[in-house]
């Protein structure tokens, strides 16, 4: 796994997607390939749950055979209670049952997850303590899966207020930040919701895209595979994880040119481990609280200045106004940023 110790930090920031979430296995495999250390990884939803796999010593192909066999009962069981429709215990059981029983702070490379509070609507950032019910919190899709209660909070997922966690991958010290964002269009859009679910999905999905734009604007290179599937269609993985993969394909000379002048700069780029040996119960880690104070960052994109990743988690304005989305397209990349897709 590409951890790094020395150098510029490269941090991942992976967007929620529900089933589309496979196709960060993909990214991660092309950075892996191409000897990309990663230094920290902040993950929203089902990017938080491949982060943390990842985090915790699984390798792609190890996520990928999990995506495999994974089935709905697997991750949800029906409730029909009047906070959502499902409970997602099951999902922080699965997790358990392929990394082990694992705490945020004892992964091997730092990770932090974001979750909403219901009563406040502030972000929450998740980075100690155990997985279980972090994956839970971060995945907790709001009238569809019922909070979880964390800390005396009622959490919800993520992506409500950080759909890409680009603010706070920064914030946990990384020098580049990559992005990966599942919002891509896909073509089922245009054809008409039958199912109140459907419709209540493309909807949310629908305000996401506004308030993805202004998130990415902070990143160095964003990664857009193509997501041609549902957000409950986990039986589409191979191709997501394809086209994750060939989106980030695209997108290695843009980050090895962000490393290759911090490289000029004096920052040498630190060689990448490759050890995917299971986690197991080890003793407790240094937490990985960012630093404070971090120097400017000579990056592509807009850089926000580093600070401590606190609950609630903080939100700073960007650097660069939000481009106005094109009726039916993407949102303009922000001045100097890279961006990359699968066709």
């Amino acid at each position: 796994m590409g951890k790094c110790t020395d150098g510029p930090r490269v941090g991942l920031a992976l967007g929620g997607g529900g089933a589309r979430g496979a196709a960060h296995v993909g990214v991660l495999r092309a950075l892996e390939r191409a000897g990309i250390p990663i230094a920290c990884i902040a993950g929203t939803s089902s990017g938080a749950m491949v982060g943390a796999a990842y985090a915790a010593g699984l390798s792609p192909d190890q996520i990928e055979r999990v995506f495999a066999s994974v089935r709905f009962r697997d991750l949800f069981r029906p409730v029909w209670a009047r906070d959502g429709w499902l409970d997602n215990s099951p999902l922080a059981d699965t997790f358990e049952r392929e990394a082990g029983r694992l705490n945020a702070e004892d992964l091997r490379i730092p990770f932090a997850a974001t979750a909403t509070d219901a009563d406040t609507g502030e972000p929450v950032t998740l980075q100690c303590g155990p997985l279980g019910p972090i994956l839970r919190a971060t995945t907790a899709m709001p009238c569809i899966v019922r909070p979880v209660h964390l800390d005396g909070r009622r959490l919800v997922d993520g992506g409500v207020v950080h759909k890409v966690p680009v603010q706070l991958a920064r914030a946990m010290g990384a020098d580049i930040v990559v992005a990966v964002d599942l919002s891509f269009p896909y073509p089922w859009r245009r054809k008409k919701a039958r199912h109140p679910l459907v419709f209540l999905m493309r909807m949310l999905e629908i305000m996401e895209q506004h308030l993805v734009a202004a998130q990415l604007d902070g990143a160095d290179v964003v990664i857009r595979p193509w997501a041609d599937c549902g957000t409950f269609e986990f039986h589409r993985y191979r191709a997501q994880i394809l086209s994750g993969e060939a989106a980030a394909a695209k997108a290695i000379p843009a980050i090895l040119a962000c490393l290759d002048r911090f490289a000029a700069a004096g920052r040498p780029i630190p060689a990448p481990a490759t050890d995917h040996a299971p986690a197991t119960d080890h003793a407790p880690a240094t937490d990985h609280a960012p630093a404070a104070g971090r120097e400017t960052r000579p990056s592509t994109g807009a850089a926000a200045e580093a600070r401590p990743a606190l609950t609630p988690a903080p939100v700073a304005p960007a650097a660069h106004p939000a481009p106005a989305p094109r009726p039916g397209l993407l949102p303009l990349p922000a001045p100097g940023q890279t961006q990359a897709s699968a066709p």
